[in-house]
Protein backbone atom coordinates (compact mmCIF):
# COMPACT_ATOMS: atom_id res chain seq x y z
CA UNK A 1 0.00 0.00 0.00
CA UNK A 2 1.62 3.07 -0.95
CA UNK A 3 2.08 5.66 1.59
CA UNK A 4 -0.61 8.38 2.12
CA UNK A 5 0.05 11.83 0.95
CA UNK A 6 1.15 14.77 3.48
CA UNK A 7 -2.46 16.60 4.22
CA UNK A 8 -2.49 19.97 2.52
CA UNK A 9 -0.89 23.03 4.61
CA UNK A 10 1.87 20.51 6.76
CA UNK A 11 5.59 19.40 6.11
CA UNK A 12 7.14 16.21 6.35
CA UNK A 13 10.26 14.88 8.14
CA UNK A 14 12.69 17.83 8.66
CA UNK A 15 16.37 16.60 7.39
CA UNK A 16 19.71 18.29 9.03
CA UNK A 17 22.99 17.99 7.42
CA UNK A 18 26.20 20.16 7.24
CA UNK A 19 26.71 22.31 4.45
CA UNK A 20 29.66 24.08 6.06
CA UNK A 21 31.77 25.02 9.67
CA UNK A 22 29.18 26.07 11.93
CA UNK A 23 25.77 26.26 9.53
CA UNK A 24 23.66 23.55 8.71
CA UNK A 25 20.83 23.36 6.27
CA UNK A 26 17.56 21.83 7.72
CA UNK A 27 15.20 20.99 4.57
CA UNK A 28 11.58 19.31 4.65
CA UNK A 29 8.85 18.73 1.85
CA UNK A 30 5.87 20.85 2.40
CA UNK A 31 1.91 20.07 0.46
CA UNK A 32 0.77 23.49 -1.12
CA UNK A 33 -2.99 24.37 -1.17
CA UNK A 34 -3.05 23.25 -5.19
CA UNK A 35 -1.16 19.75 -4.09
CA UNK A 36 1.93 20.42 -5.10
CA UNK A 37 5.41 19.15 -3.34
CA UNK A 38 6.90 21.90 -2.30
CA UNK A 39 10.81 21.32 -0.98
CA UNK A 40 11.48 24.07 1.63
CA UNK A 41 15.06 24.76 3.44
CA UNK A 42 16.39 27.19 5.85
CA UNK A 43 20.52 27.36 6.99
CA UNK A 44 21.35 28.07 10.32
CA UNK A 45 24.58 28.40 12.52
CA UNK A 46 23.28 25.43 14.11
CA UNK A 47 21.48 22.65 14.18
CA UNK A 48 18.65 24.04 15.91
CA UNK A 49 18.52 27.29 14.41
CA UNK A 50 18.49 25.99 11.42
CA UNK A 51 15.29 23.75 12.29
CA UNK A 52 13.54 26.66 14.10
CA UNK A 53 14.14 29.18 11.11
CA UNK A 54 12.66 26.19 8.91
CA UNK A 55 9.59 25.29 11.18
CA UNK A 56 9.50 29.29 11.63
CA UNK A 57 9.17 29.78 7.59
CA UNK A 58 6.70 26.50 7.72
CA UNK A 59 3.86 28.36 10.26
CA UNK A 60 4.10 30.70 7.41
CA UNK A 61 3.12 28.23 4.56
CA UNK A 62 0.89 26.78 6.40
CA UNK A 63 -1.07 30.02 7.51
CA UNK A 64 -1.35 31.11 4.05
CA UNK A 65 -2.45 27.64 2.39
CA UNK A 66 -5.49 27.63 5.13
CA UNK A 67 -6.58 31.18 2.94
CA UNK A 68 -6.62 33.39 5.91
CA UNK A 69 -6.95 31.24 8.69
CA UNK A 70 -5.30 31.96 11.92
CA UNK A 71 -4.62 30.06 15.36
CA UNK A 72 -2.13 30.31 18.72
CA UNK A 73 0.52 29.15 16.37
CA UNK A 74 -0.01 32.23 14.00
CA UNK A 75 2.67 35.14 14.62
CA UNK A 76 1.50 39.04 15.20
CA UNK A 77 3.18 39.98 11.83
CA UNK A 78 1.24 37.86 10.05
CA UNK A 79 -2.06 39.05 12.05
CA UNK A 80 -1.06 42.30 11.68
CA UNK A 81 -1.40 42.01 7.62
CA UNK A 82 -4.49 40.49 7.45
CA UNK A 83 -5.80 42.97 10.37
CA UNK A 84 -4.39 45.43 8.39
CA UNK A 85 -5.86 44.52 4.66
CA UNK A 86 -9.34 44.34 6.56
CA UNK A 87 -8.87 47.99 7.95
CA UNK A 88 -7.60 48.51 3.60
CA UNK A 89 -11.19 47.41 2.68
CA UNK A 90 -13.58 49.11 5.51
CA UNK A 91 -11.64 52.24 4.01
CA UNK A 92 -12.40 51.63 0.73
CA UNK A 93 -16.55 50.97 1.66
CA UNK A 94 -16.27 54.26 3.58
CA UNK A 95 -16.58 52.93 7.32
CA UNK A 96 -13.37 53.71 8.44
CA UNK A 97 -11.56 56.65 7.52
CA UNK A 98 -7.91 56.15 5.29
CA UNK A 99 -6.18 58.74 7.65
CA UNK A 100 -6.72 56.23 10.39
CA UNK A 101 -6.24 53.21 8.70
CA UNK A 102 -2.51 55.49 7.74
CA UNK A 103 -2.30 55.90 11.34
CA UNK A 104 -2.90 52.52 12.34
CA UNK A 105 0.27 51.38 10.20
CA UNK A 106 2.72 54.00 11.29
CA UNK A 107 2.07 52.85 14.84
CA UNK A 108 2.30 49.02 13.85
CA UNK A 109 5.62 50.23 11.95
CA UNK A 110 7.30 51.84 14.78
CA UNK A 111 6.28 50.54 18.08
CA UNK A 112 4.04 47.47 17.64
CA UNK A 113 5.85 45.30 14.99
CA UNK A 114 9.09 45.14 16.53
CA UNK A 115 8.04 44.69 19.73
CA UNK A 116 5.55 41.28 19.61
CA UNK A 117 5.87 41.01 15.47
CA UNK A 118 7.54 37.67 15.76
CA UNK A 119 5.49 36.40 18.75
CA UNK A 120 2.62 33.66 18.41
CA UNK A 121 -1.00 35.05 19.20
CA UNK A 122 -0.57 32.60 22.51
CA UNK A 123 2.42 34.02 23.31
CA UNK A 124 0.94 37.65 23.41
CA UNK A 125 0.02 38.46 27.08
CA UNK A 126 -1.13 41.06 29.25
CA UNK A 127 1.95 41.77 30.81
CA UNK A 128 3.67 42.20 26.93
CA UNK A 129 0.85 44.98 26.09
CA UNK A 130 1.08 46.91 29.58
CA UNK A 131 4.91 47.14 29.27
CA UNK A 132 4.97 48.34 25.31
CA UNK A 133 2.50 50.68 26.30
CA UNK A 134 4.32 52.37 28.71
CA UNK A 135 7.48 52.13 27.24
CA UNK A 136 5.72 54.38 24.51
CA UNK A 137 4.36 56.24 27.23
CA UNK A 138 7.59 57.05 28.77
CA UNK A 139 9.74 57.52 25.56
CA UNK A 140 6.86 59.86 24.03
CA UNK A 141 3.60 61.03 24.94
CA UNK A 142 0.71 60.37 27.06
CA UNK A 143 -1.27 60.18 23.71
CA UNK A 144 0.86 58.46 21.41
CA UNK A 145 0.50 55.12 23.88
CA UNK A 146 -2.80 55.62 23.89
CA UNK A 147 -2.93 55.65 19.98
CA UNK A 148 -0.98 52.50 20.39
CA UNK A 149 -3.07 50.88 23.29
CA UNK A 150 -6.13 51.54 20.60
CA UNK A 151 -3.52 49.68 17.44
CA UNK A 152 -3.19 46.49 19.75
CA UNK A 153 -6.41 46.60 20.93
CA UNK A 154 -7.60 46.49 17.66
CA UNK A 155 -4.97 44.14 16.39
CA UNK A 156 -5.83 41.64 19.60
CA UNK A 157 -9.62 41.87 18.50
CA UNK A 158 -9.42 40.43 15.28
CA UNK A 159 -6.97 37.63 16.68
CA UNK A 160 -10.07 37.03 18.92
CA UNK A 161 -12.59 37.18 16.18
CA UNK A 162 -10.62 34.57 14.07
CA UNK A 163 -9.65 32.10 16.71
CA UNK A 164 -6.15 33.13 17.25
CA UNK A 165 -6.68 34.27 20.91
CA UNK A 166 -9.51 33.98 23.49
CA UNK A 167 -9.50 36.71 25.40
CA UNK A 168 -8.17 40.50 24.13
CA UNK A 169 -4.93 40.97 26.31
CA UNK A 170 -4.86 44.29 25.35
CA UNK A 171 -8.11 45.27 26.99
CA UNK A 172 -6.35 44.89 30.27
CA UNK A 173 -3.88 47.22 29.70
CA UNK A 174 -3.04 49.39 33.04
CA UNK A 175 -4.35 52.95 33.68
CA UNK A 176 -2.08 55.70 31.41
CA UNK A 177 -1.27 58.15 33.72
CA UNK A 178 -1.64 61.83 32.05
CA UNK A 179 0.12 63.94 34.73
CA UNK A 180 -0.16 68.03 34.56
CA UNK A 181 -3.13 68.66 32.16
CA UNK A 182 -2.18 70.95 29.43
CA UNK A 183 -3.35 74.45 29.82
CA UNK A 184 -5.95 75.78 26.51
CA UNK A 185 -4.08 78.02 24.76
CA UNK A 186 -6.05 81.09 23.10
CA UNK A 187 -5.98 84.36 21.40
CA UNK A 188 -7.09 86.85 23.10
CA UNK A 189 -9.24 89.88 21.68
CA UNK A 190 -5.51 92.12 21.02
CA UNK A 191 -4.04 89.12 20.16
CA UNK A 192 -6.58 88.35 17.07
CA UNK A 193 -6.22 92.03 15.85
CA UNK A 194 -2.99 91.84 15.63
CA UNK A 195 -2.66 88.61 14.07
CA UNK A 196 -4.62 89.38 11.27
CA UNK A 197 -3.40 92.31 10.72
CA UNK A 198 0.22 91.38 10.74
CA UNK A 199 -1.13 88.60 8.25
CA UNK A 200 -2.79 91.60 6.46
CA UNK A 201 1.13 93.06 5.44
CA UNK A 202 2.83 89.06 5.55
CA UNK A 203 0.06 88.73 2.13
CA UNK A 204 1.03 91.93 0.44
CA UNK A 205 4.97 91.04 1.08
CA UNK A 206 4.99 87.59 -0.17
CA UNK A 207 3.53 88.74 -3.50
CA UNK A 208 7.06 89.31 -4.69
CA UNK A 209 9.75 87.57 -4.33
CA UNK A 210 13.16 88.39 -2.84
CA UNK A 211 14.09 90.61 -6.41
CA UNK A 212 10.59 92.54 -6.74
CA UNK A 213 9.05 89.88 -8.99
CA UNK A 214 5.39 88.83 -9.06
CA UNK A 215 4.65 85.69 -7.96
CA UNK A 216 1.57 85.16 -9.27
CA UNK A 217 -0.48 81.88 -8.26
CA UNK A 218 2.56 80.37 -6.32
CA UNK A 219 1.27 83.68 -3.92
CA UNK A 220 -2.07 82.63 -3.52
CA UNK A 221 -1.91 80.44 -0.20
CA UNK A 222 -0.36 83.56 1.43
CA UNK A 223 -3.04 86.19 0.16
CA UNK A 224 -5.77 83.40 1.73
CA UNK A 225 -4.08 82.93 5.15
CA UNK A 226 -6.03 86.48 6.66
CA UNK A 227 -9.30 84.71 5.60
CA UNK A 228 -8.50 81.04 6.51
CA UNK A 229 -7.88 82.33 9.90
CA UNK A 230 -11.20 84.30 9.99
CA UNK A 231 -13.22 81.57 8.88
CA UNK A 232 -11.94 78.93 11.62
CA UNK A 233 -12.79 82.56 14.23
CA UNK A 234 -16.14 82.42 12.53
CA UNK A 235 -17.08 78.52 13.13
CA UNK A 236 -14.51 76.87 14.73
CA UNK A 237 -14.03 74.07 12.48
CA UNK A 238 -10.90 72.01 11.67
CA UNK A 239 -8.55 72.78 9.35
CA UNK A 240 -8.89 69.51 7.38
CA UNK A 241 -12.95 70.45 7.12
CA UNK A 242 -12.68 74.27 6.23
CA UNK A 243 -10.64 73.26 3.47
CA UNK A 244 -13.08 71.10 2.22
CA UNK A 245 -15.47 73.62 2.09
CA UNK A 246 -17.23 74.42 -1.22
CA UNK A 247 -18.64 77.73 -2.62
CA UNK A 248 -22.14 75.53 -2.54
CA UNK A 249 -21.70 75.21 0.81
CA UNK A 250 -22.34 78.48 2.29
CA UNK A 251 -25.22 80.72 1.98
CA UNK A 252 -24.35 84.21 3.17
CA UNK A 253 -27.83 85.27 3.21
CA UNK A 254 -28.83 83.16 5.73
CA UNK A 255 -25.60 83.01 7.36
CA UNK A 256 -25.13 79.36 7.15
CA UNK A 257 -21.87 77.39 6.48
CA UNK A 258 -22.86 73.61 5.89
CA UNK A 259 -19.57 71.76 6.83
CA UNK A 260 -20.10 68.18 5.83
CA UNK A 261 -16.56 66.89 4.60
CA UNK A 262 -13.07 66.93 5.37
CA UNK A 263 -9.78 65.95 2.81
CA UNK A 264 -7.30 63.52 3.46
CA UNK A 265 -4.51 62.16 1.34
CA UNK A 266 -4.98 58.56 0.13
CA UNK A 267 -1.33 56.87 -0.36
CA UNK A 268 -1.51 56.22 -4.26
CA UNK A 269 -4.40 58.12 -4.93
CA UNK A 270 -3.87 61.73 -3.78
CA UNK A 271 -6.00 64.38 -1.83
CA UNK A 272 -9.66 62.89 -1.21
CA UNK A 273 -12.52 65.33 -0.28
CA UNK A 274 -14.18 62.42 1.49
CA UNK A 275 -18.04 62.48 3.52
CA UNK A 276 -18.49 63.26 7.40
CA UNK A 277 -16.12 65.41 9.39
CA UNK A 278 -13.17 63.95 10.64
CA UNK A 279 -13.58 60.73 12.44
CA UNK A 280 -16.90 60.03 10.62
CA UNK A 281 -18.67 62.39 12.69
CA UNK A 282 -22.23 64.17 10.89
CA UNK A 283 -21.58 67.43 9.48
CA UNK A 284 -22.89 70.58 11.02
CA UNK A 285 -24.96 73.63 10.08
CA UNK A 286 -23.40 76.71 11.46
CA UNK A 287 -24.75 80.27 11.50
CA UNK A 288 -21.88 82.77 11.06
CA UNK A 289 -21.12 85.98 12.68
CA UNK A 290 -21.97 89.12 10.67
CA UNK A 291 -18.55 90.11 10.47
CA UNK A 292 -17.56 86.87 8.84
CA UNK A 293 -20.66 87.68 5.84
CA UNK A 294 -18.84 90.00 3.61
CA UNK A 295 -15.56 88.09 3.34
CA UNK A 296 -17.69 84.77 2.91
CA UNK A 297 -19.65 85.75 0.04
CA UNK A 298 -16.97 87.17 -2.07
CA UNK A 299 -14.99 84.01 -1.71
CA UNK A 300 -18.52 82.10 -2.35
CA UNK A 301 -18.82 84.62 -6.16
CA UNK A 302 -14.85 83.66 -6.52
CA UNK A 303 -14.84 80.06 -6.94
CA UNK A 304 -17.65 79.12 -9.04
CA UNK A 305 -19.19 76.30 -6.74
CA UNK A 306 -16.00 74.60 -6.88
CA UNK A 307 -13.19 74.40 -3.48
CA UNK A 308 -13.95 78.21 -1.42
CA UNK A 309 -9.83 78.57 -0.60
CA UNK A 310 -8.69 76.83 -3.49
CA UNK A 311 -4.80 75.75 -4.70
CA UNK A 312 -3.00 77.70 -7.67
CA UNK A 313 -4.68 75.18 -9.80
CA UNK A 314 -8.07 75.65 -8.73
CA UNK A 315 -7.73 72.20 -7.02
CA UNK A 316 -8.25 71.85 -3.50
CA UNK A 317 -5.95 72.80 -1.06
CA UNK A 318 -3.81 70.13 0.80
CA UNK A 319 -4.30 70.29 5.16
CA UNK A 320 -0.33 69.61 5.63
CA UNK A 321 0.97 71.98 3.11
CA UNK A 322 -1.59 75.07 4.32
CA UNK A 323 -0.61 74.05 7.84
CA UNK A 324 3.50 74.23 6.94
CA UNK A 325 2.70 77.91 5.64
CA UNK A 326 0.88 78.64 8.88
CA UNK A 327 3.70 77.62 10.93
CA UNK A 328 6.00 79.60 8.40
CA UNK A 329 3.85 82.71 8.45
CA UNK A 330 2.62 83.00 12.11
CA UNK A 331 6.79 82.33 13.16
CA UNK A 332 7.28 85.18 10.78
CA UNK A 333 4.58 87.40 12.45
CA UNK A 334 6.07 86.80 15.93
CA UNK A 335 2.92 83.98 16.81
CA UNK A 336 4.93 80.96 16.17
CA UNK A 337 3.33 79.45 19.20
CA UNK A 338 -0.12 79.80 17.88
CA UNK A 339 -1.19 76.01 15.66
CA UNK A 340 -4.54 75.76 13.59
CA UNK A 341 -6.44 74.25 16.26
CA UNK A 342 -5.72 77.20 19.24
CA UNK A 343 -8.36 78.55 16.55
CA UNK A 344 -10.60 76.48 17.57
CA UNK A 345 -9.98 76.46 21.33
CA UNK A 346 -10.55 80.57 21.26
CA UNK A 347 -13.97 80.42 19.35
CA UNK A 348 -15.37 77.72 22.45
CA UNK A 349 -13.38 80.14 24.96
CA UNK A 350 -15.04 83.62 23.33
CA UNK A 351 -18.61 81.46 23.74
CA UNK A 352 -17.66 80.50 27.48
CA UNK A 353 -16.41 84.04 28.55
CA UNK A 354 -20.50 84.74 27.05
CA UNK A 355 -21.76 82.41 29.72
CA UNK A 356 -23.23 80.32 26.87
CA UNK A 357 -24.08 76.80 28.65
CA UNK A 358 -21.53 73.87 27.62
CA UNK A 359 -24.17 72.82 25.65
CA UNK A 360 -23.84 75.32 23.53
CA UNK A 361 -19.92 75.23 23.02
CA UNK A 362 -20.46 71.64 22.15
CA UNK A 363 -22.24 72.08 19.10
CA UNK A 364 -20.55 74.98 18.28
CA UNK A 365 -17.60 72.42 17.58
CA UNK A 366 -19.67 69.34 17.47
CA UNK A 367 -17.99 67.39 19.78
CA UNK A 368 -19.70 65.96 23.32
CA UNK A 369 -20.04 67.63 26.31
CA UNK A 370 -17.29 66.02 27.97
CA UNK A 371 -15.53 66.72 25.13
CA UNK A 372 -15.56 70.27 25.01
CA UNK A 373 -15.13 71.04 28.92
CA UNK A 374 -11.87 69.24 28.87
CA UNK A 375 -10.26 69.95 25.81
CA UNK A 376 -11.45 73.43 25.17
CA UNK A 377 -12.86 75.30 27.75
CA UNK A 378 -10.26 77.33 29.95
CA UNK A 379 -10.34 76.67 34.06
CA UNK A 380 -12.85 78.94 35.89
CA UNK A 381 -14.10 79.83 39.13
CA UNK A 382 -17.05 77.15 39.59
CA UNK A 383 -18.52 79.08 42.65
CA UNK A 384 -19.55 82.75 41.91
CA UNK A 385 -22.98 82.09 43.44
CA UNK A 386 -21.50 80.47 46.14
CA UNK A 387 -18.72 82.53 46.95
CA UNK A 388 -21.55 85.62 47.67
CA UNK A 389 -23.51 83.25 49.83
CA UNK A 390 -20.38 82.61 52.11
CA UNK A 391 -20.24 85.89 52.96
CA UNK A 392 -22.78 86.16 55.45
CA UNK A 393 -21.11 83.53 57.16
CA UNK A 394 -20.40 85.68 60.37
CA UNK A 395 -22.57 89.11 59.47
CA UNK A 396 -23.84 90.02 63.10
CA UNK A 397 -27.56 89.27 63.65
CA UNK A 398 -29.77 92.40 62.81
CA UNK A 399 -30.42 94.41 66.04
CA UNK A 400 -27.26 92.40 67.88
Amino acid sequence: MPRPPLPIGTYGVIRLRSIAPKKWKAIAQFRMADGRIKTVSRIGRSKTNAENRLKEAMTTLAAEVRGGEISGDTRMKRIAEMWTAELDREAKLGDRSPNTVRHYRGQLKNWVLPAVGELQARELTVTWCDRLVKKVHDATSHDTAKSVRAVLTGLCGYAVRHGAMTVNPAKSIGRLARGEEKEVVTLNQEQRNDLLAKLERLAEKKRTDAKGRQLGPRAQVWQDLPDIVRTMLATGVRLGELLALTGDDVDPQERIVAVGNHLIRVTGVGLVRVANRKGNRPGLLLRVPKWSVPMLRARKLASGGGPLFQAWNGDWLDPSNTINRVREAFEEVGYGWVTSHVFRKTVASVLDDADLPLSAIADQLGNTQKVADKHYRKRRVANEASATALESMFDEAPGA
